[in-house]
């Protein structure tokens, strides 16, 4: 019988630890940085994002490089979905429901559709991950976008948020992440590194095509994750500057001034799956020559002879300055929950793992437990006897009165 107690208690601790921890997306990654992972098979994630920055535009006009700044205010709606296919597929949607204004009307963004595939080792924790992620961009054709002092050619060009060409783009990115709980399940760390293109699909001189590098390190808690990360879009000037040419504006931009940032972040997640997110990119593109100020733009037109502060970029045929007049930081929200959820092996291990190691005054120790079940038996079991031999005393001192009156 006592065996069998220790059994029932033994199984409702185990029990109500299980029971704890929220219910996770084994695919989620960072900002730009994508996990190797995918969402268990039948398991679907929605996830509405909303970011907002602010934008000082050199010149509102595409005939002058420089002009008096102008500030612009640009909150953005989206909505994404990630949906588990096979163990180690997924399906991706992507769209940014409302882009920039026109004609001060709101207007729609793009859409992207794809998928991630990943190893079939992924059904528990690996220490090494790796995969791969492919999509279609179709970037809304509108041509009134905000460009960097009129930097674009129709509806591709240079935008507060980096480059953008209009129509479809392919994507294509190869991940890698180590999850070293994995390996130490005293350690929730993680590290991923993604690298890829982005491919334009129209045929355009001013269509160029990106590098796409990002890296992530993040600490994943039971309930509370943080993490710093760092990506670039750059273009093929990583051994000197390429050149851009429209009929109004010569320009050059060098590897410093690719859309480059890194972004701190967190999330807070509920044991029902719904997931909070906050991320803030900084800016940390340097400038490199030539800056978008009236001074300089005079002193370039002016470089006519060796020895001129801006010679070499007049010699290289530059008709205009550049720097990277991106927008300086975003803020980034997101609330992502369970459309269809069933818990895989993987994250019911981390939650396991997680709850393990939470502080001592926090675990549930059996070994604990049981010395005080056992504890209690023991004390109730004294009791008994001492009760026991109480009734036995009263019993003797009976029968000796009953025969001394006799």
């Amino acid at each position: 019988m006592d065996i069998v107690i220790k059994i029932i208690i033994i199984c409702g601790i185990m029990f109500a630890a299980s029971a704890q921890g929220p219910n996770r997306n084994r695919g989620e990654g960072f900002y730009q940085t994508v996990n190797s992972n995918t969402p268990g098979a039948g398991n679907s994630w929605i996830t509405p994002e909303a970011s907002f920055f602010i934008w000082a535009n050199k010149s509102p006009d595409t005939t002058n490089a420089v002009s008096s700044t102008k500030p612009g205010y640009f909150p953005f709606a989206a909505l994404s979905s990630e949906t588990g296919i096979l163990n180690n597929a997924s399906l991706i949607m992507e769209s940014r429901l409302l882009s920039y204004s026109r004609n001060n009307r709101l207007q729609f963004g793009n859409i992207a559709a794809g998928g991630k595939l990943t190893l079939p080792d992924n059904r528990q924790i690996r220490f090494h991950g790796l995969g791969l992620e492919l999509k279609y961009i179709w970037n809304y054709p509108g041509d009134t976008f905000p460009s960097l002092a009129g930097y674009r050619l129709g509806t591709t060009g240079f935008a507060p948020e980096g480059y953008i060409v209009s129509g479809s783009n392919f994507q294509f990115k190869a991940i890698y992440d180590a999850d070293f709980i994995g390996l130490y399940s005293w350690l929730p760390i993680k590290i991923a590194v993604n690298a890829g293109m982005r491919i334009p699909l129209k045929k355009a001189e001013y269509a160029v095509s990106q590098y796409l590098f990002s890296t992530a390190i993040s600490y994943d808690g039971l309930q509370y994750d943080a993490f710093a990360e760092y990506y670039i879009e750059a273009f093929n000037n990583l051994r000197g500057p390429i050149k851009f040419v429209n009929p109004e504006h010569t320009i050059e931009v060098h590897f410093a001034e690719n859309p480059m940032y890194i972004s701190l972040g967190g999330r807070i997640r509920y044991n029902n799956g719904v997931t909070l997110y906050a991320c803030i990119p900084f800016l940390v593109s340097s400038n490199v020559g030539s800056a978008m100020t009236t001074e300089d733009l005079v002193l370039l037109n002016r470089s006519t002879g060796k020895g001129s502060v801006y010679y070499d970029e007049k010699s290289r045929g530059i008709t205009d300055p550049f720097d990277p007049w991106f927008s300086k930081w975003k803020i980034i929200a997101r609330i992502s929950f369970p459309f269809f959820y069933k818990q895989t092996g993987s994250e019911m291990m981390r939650n396991f793992l997680l709850l393990k190691n939470k502080k001592d005054g926090e675990k549930i120790d059996i070994d604990d437990q049981l010395k005080t079940f056992d504890k209690k038996k023991n004390l109730q079991s004294d009791e008994e006897k001492e009760r026991k031999k109480r009734l036995d005393e009263i019993r003797e001192r009976r029968e000796q009165i009953d025969k001394t009156d006799q």
